[in-house]
């Protein structure tokens, strides 16, 4: 068993490691741009790598097709603070899904930021397919403004002959949702268009279990210009990620990379990230912490799950 879920990263790994690097640096033209570090302690702990997880409150945000994979109503209550503290987040979220349908929503603010997410989801089989739709309100000194968004995701669930395998795809902002801004300043900008593909690997023995994660995120901060040339390269955004989680009874233990490149002048680079939880009945518990170069951030979730 752990041969072959090796196998499943070694191969992921050398696919998307064999793309060209079109990574660019996170600069203007990318309205709401703090969405796409992620939400929730336990996504961070593996490394944002959760398209193909998804199973939690937060899967209004990282593939709403996630709602439907145990029938349960969920609510979550969440604290973020990014950049050693020059930021924080606070979310709160709940869901409630049965066999063949799911309904969810979330509500992130952070001072000036609201974002308010509500999903669909059903099941054909072992395809899963869920809807969120958003709104964006930011509101500023004699500025304010507004946005609709439209997100998509699905997901797979294949049994193994040792484990289970979980592929998943998602685009959030389908067509790069617009900001309106009204005010003394009246503008128009864009969310980037943010597609998810990721993989996951099952694997259970007699008192654990083991679940690796890998996905690649592509984001098109803006539609192009008329006429523009290199669009891709001024555009573009790639970033891989990958985390693991150890389940030991009511104890779970997470690390993960985020970032990963081979851009640095010593080769491979990555933000590590680490995480764990508690199980306890119907409660959880998570934190999650990860490097970056602005300052650490630091993530703590609870979540009550009822299954039904």
């Amino acid at each position: 068993m752990w041969r072959n879920a090796l196998y499943w990263w070694v191969g992921f790994l050398t696919f998307f490691f064999a793309l060209p690097n079109y990574a660019q640096e996170h600069g203007a033209g990318d309205a709401a741009h703090f969405l796409q570090a992620g939400l929730g302690a336990r996504a961070y702990g593996l490394g944002g790598a959760f398209v193909a997880l998804a199973d939690d409150a937060t899967a209004v945000y990282w593939n709403p097709a996630g709602l439907v994979q145990t029938p349960s109503f969920r609510f979550e209550g969440t604290y973020e603070s990014r950049s050693g503290g020059l930021v924080d987040f606070q979310y709160i979220g709940g869901t409630i899904s049965w066999e063949s349908l799911g309904i969810g929503a979330l509500w992130l603010h952070s001072d000036i930021y609201s974002v308010y997410f509500f999903s669909i989801a059903g099941k054909l089989g072992n395809l899963r397919w869920g809807i969120t739709g958003k709104l964006y309100a930011f509101s500023a000194t004699l500025q304010s403004a507004h946005g609709l968004g439209a997100d998509l995701g699905v997901l797979y669930r294949l049994n193994l002959r040792e484990g289970e395998l979980s592929i998943a795809l998602s685009m959030s902002d389908i067509g790069w949702s617009r900001i309106h801004w009204y005010g003394p300043l009246e503008a128009t900008d864009y969310v980037a268009w943010v597609s998810r593909l990721g993989i996951a690997h099952f694997s259970q023995w007699e008192s654990w279990e083991l679940i690796t994660t890998v996905s690649l995120e592509t984001a098109l901060k803006r539609p192009p210009l008329p006429d523009e040339r290199d669009y891709f390269a001024k555009a573009l955004q790639v970033e891989f990620r990958a985390g693991a989680e150890v389940r030991l009874g009511f104890l779970r233990l997470r690390a993960g990379l985020r970032g990963l490149s081979f851009e640095s002048p010593w080769g491979l680079s990555a933000r590590p990230a680490l995480g764990f939880g508690i199980r306890t009945g119907v409660f959880s518990f998570d934190v999650a912490w990860v490097s970056s170069p602005l300052g650490d951030t630091y993530v703590v979730s609870t979540e009550v799950v009822v299954k039904h």
